[in-house]
């Protein structure tokens, strides 16, 4: 059952909304339970209350309180939601993505728009309850990879390039920021930015220095600066871990 929250001061606005939701899931045959707001401060109770929504749908400008507000505060409280925001203009577009937004559509949007906006956001879902992630390589094709597997991420250039614990490297144009998102969301706090140019896995970490981290034999360069941060976040990782 997906929970699925709209959330939009125009009524004409949140029906639209909803019955391309309906549409689209109808399509899919996937179950559905969806909470229509049309007051932002309401929807905010609603999730304080339950704060359980796998879909947010929100309108950015709203009386009283912006969309990117509201998801900015969700994102405070640790929601894993996927967030999805509407608007008449792309004038928000760099705040909507400063909170993890899945997508941005711009009124008035097509069918075919939105079901390309949930059909990101399904596979996002469908990846953080697997724990698994699909990689899109260099050359064409896709490889699956439990998370778990994954050791490391070097940046060279506009190529990414995944070590895993089976010894295989795959290559992927997908961006280091979007690779770090998606991993958190499957497996929050497990996958961490040492510095620029690199995701490390904390589970794979054996050995921490100040200027390096030790993977499988593998020296990962870690920004001085950020030693005595990374160490205590990575302890506190471990304890979280063994408790």
């Amino acid at each position: 059952m997906v929970r699925i929250a709209i959330c939009d001061d125009l009524q004409e606005q949140l029906d639209i909304i909803q019955k391309a939701v309906q549409q689209y899931f109808h399509d899919k045959k996937e179950p559905t339970e969806v909470f229509t707001y049309n007051n932002a401060m309401d929807f905010v109770d609603a999730f304080e209350k339950e704060g359980n929504f796998d879909i947010v749908l929100l309108d950015i400008c709203m009386p009283g309180l912006l969309g990117t507000d509201i998801a900015a505060e969700m994102r405070k409280q640790k929601s894993r939601a996927e967030i999805v925001f509407l608007s008449t203009s792309e004038e928000f577009a760099v705040e909507a993505f400063a909170v993890r937004a899945a997508h941005y559509l711009v009124k008035p949007f097509t069918q075919k728009e939105f079901d390309q906006a949930m059909d990101r956001v399904m596979e996002s879902i469908r990846q953080r309850h697997s724990g698994k992630m699909i990689f899109r390589l260099v050359g064409g094709g896709i490889q699956v990879e439990e998370v778990n597997a994954i050791l490391y991420v070097e940046s060279n250039g506009h190529i990414q390039q995944v070590y895993t614990a089976d010894h295989l490297l795959l290559e992927t144009r997908q961006s280091l920021a979007s690779l770090l998102d998606t991993l958190d969301a499957i497996a929050p706090g497990q996958f961490v930015s040492p510095g620029k140019g690199y995701i490390v896995n904390q589970s794979a970490i054996r050995v921490i220095k100040s200027d390096y981290i030790e993977i499988q034999g593998h020296k990962i360069p870690l920004a001085k600066r950020k030693y005595r941060q990374f160490q205590e976040s990575y302890l506190k990782f471990i304890f979280g871990q063994e408790a």
